[in-house]
């Protein structure tokens, strides 16, 4: 079962903009398209911050094998999720929200 962990808004520069929540963190998030550096280097890096834009993940595009739909793989940390990388999935909604959402991020336990 995929938990939801935030809901974002497309803009026309290609960038996703919106809040991830867990029980103990809230953040705004921006999600910036960049160039690659090499073949493995994302394709977006994530930022926290007001005015002022910290870096805290990135994203790589992906596509569903299901569905074909692309969507971000998203690798997040920060000191409140301990060691740990908050990894998470940036997809398209089927219709955008009455609030202009267009994207939520959703997070799927792992087995260890």
């Amino acid at each position: 079962m995929a938990i939801t962990l935030g809901t974002f808004t497309k803009s026309a520069d290609g960038s996703f903009t919106g809040t991830l929540k867990t029980l103990n963190a809230t953040a705004g998030l921006v999600i910036a398209p960049v160039d690659k550096m090499s073949e493995n280097a994302p394709d977006h890096r994530v930022y926290a911050g007001n005015g002022n834009r910290y870096e805290v993940g990135a994203g790589w595009s992906q596509i569903a094998k299901t569905s074909g739909e692309t969507y971000l793989n998203l690798k997040i940390g920060a000191p409140e999720f301990g060691p740990n990388w908050v990894r998470a999935r940036l997809v398209k909604l089927e219709q955008s929200g009455e609030d202009g959402t267009t994207h939520i991020a959703l997070w799927e336990p792992r087995e260890r």
